[in-house]
């Protein structure tokens, strides 16, 4: 492939960029383990909904606190030695719990594993543009994606295999292997230079009118940090799409946290199939997602996506077999791959490349307070309508959880509406 003129683009899969892809791939399936199929293992184990939502509620919770200072800790110590931490935190407590078996055990665990996970999430995420060419930057970042896409499509299938399988033990041993070899790869991405944040000809100088953007946003920021603390570690302007990404979240977390106890309790045994389809489903909604904003316009596609998110939450409400277990699947992955790329777009286009990091925590803070709050409301919604029964709460939640876009959708119009709008010079 060459450019208009003839200059052959440079390399996209470097060994570095397959190492980091891979580092991504490992954490990625490790934590998608947990998250799936770690509340089945404590409905197992005879905890409550409250308990397992309150659980994955404070997890997430973690993960948004490290959210606020992860993004100066890794400009400041390193890229690669935060990676490296970070996976080590959500690594080491798989072991505890394994034999964790109270409550507060598995809330001490869980809490650190969010403090880790957020780190070197976010620390693998800054690598990869940091060893990526200029020139293909979003092409890289959108194969990037892709590393992830495999650990949502494997993950929760293994995890979920595991947690139901005869030794229960062995989800646990899996993971930390997995956590194992993550950092091992991780230890040999040493690209970094001392006093530097990238390698040599990854940030090649703005042209004029990129330096003359620089300096009205760098201005902008500075202002914004002088009115008050938080925007010290976030971006001002990307709060609205960060309301949304809240208001999402809360909604669909739901899905993530209580799909798996759901169908087994209504008797599906496939149902860790469940986030296998959805995750396919995403990487096809993600390459289409470019395509339908140029067509039809940024804000009718998320619109498009909250559409497939209702019809996915429906589907749940009154699933009964297989084939509803599948379109409620579907709908889900093309409802989260239409509009999470977009909503992240949206968090870090206004921002300064010196202040890039800041609207990225933004938008990721965003994403773990929604599922921290989700989280610990759809719980006590399935035991209070579960009185009866736990088939009967769990339908609430996914109902509640649809109900949920009459608000959704009318401040998704006041906050995102004018996204298509040509922006003032």
């Amino acid at each position: 492939m060459e450019t208009s003129q003839n200059k052959p683009l440079p390399k996209l899969w470097s060994f570095i960029f397959i190492r980091v892809g891979i580092v991504t791939a490992l954490s990625g399936i490790a934590t998608q383990m947990f998250i799936s199929a770690f509340p089945q293992y404590l409905n197992q184990l005879g905890f409550s909904a409250t308990n397992m939502g309150l659980i994955a509620s404070g997890y997430t919770i973690c993960a948004m606190i490290m959210r606020v200072f992860a993004g100066v800790l890794i400009d400041k110590k390193g890229r690669r030695i935060m990676c490296m931490l970070g996976l080590a935190l959500f690594t080491a407590p798989v072991l505890g719990l394994m034999g964790a078996t109270t409550v507060a055990m598995i809330v001490f665990f869980r809490f650190t594993q969010g403090f880790g996970a957020s780190l070197g999430n976010l620390a693998v995420g800054t690598m990869a543009p940091d060893v990526l060419p200029k020139e293909r930057l979003g092409e890289g970042v959108a194969y990037f994606g892709l590393f992830n896409s495999l650990a949502t499509a494997i993950g929760p299938a293994i995890g979920i295999a595991l947690v139901t399988g005869a030794n229960t033990n062995n989800f646990f041993l899996v993971s930390f292997g997995m956590g194992l070899a993550a950092i091992a790869v991780a230890a040999t991405v040493n690209y970094e230079k001392k006093g530097r944040k990238q390698s040599k000809g990854d940030a090649p100088a703005l042209t004029a009118e990129e330096e003359e953007y620089e300096r009205r946003a760098q201005a902008e920021e500075q202002a914004n940090a002088q009115r008050s603390f938080i925007w010290r570690f976030f971006d001002k302007r990307a709060v609205p799409a960060a309301i949304v990404t809240i208001l999402v979240t809360i909604s669909t977390v739901s899905i993530t946290t209580f799909v798996t106890p759901y169908g087994i309790e209504i008797g599906l045994a496939g149902i860790g199939k469940f986030f296998t389809a959805q995750a396919i489903t995403m990487v096809f909604a993600r390459l289409a997602s470019g395509k339908l904003q140029r067509r039809i316009g940024r804000f009718k596609t998320m619109l498009v996506g909250l559409a497939c998110d209702i019809v996915a939450l429906l589907l749940l409400a009154y699933m009964t077999n297989d084939l509803m277990m599948y379109g409620a699947a579907i709908m889900r992955g093309w409802g989260g791959g239409l509009y999470f790329p977009l909503l992240n777009v949206l968090s870090v286009e206004n921002a300064s490349r010196s202040g890039r990091g800041k609207a990225v925590s933004t938008y990721y803070a965003a994403y773990d307070l929604g599922a921290g709050v989700g989280a610990a409301i759809w719980g006590v919604v399935a035991d209070m309508f579960g009185t009866v029964s736990m088939e009967a709460g769990y339908r609430a939640l996914f109902l509640g959880a649809a109900i949920f876009y009459v608000v959704i959708v009318p401040m998704t119009y006041l906050l995102l509406r004018k996204v298509d709008q040509p922006k003032k010079a």
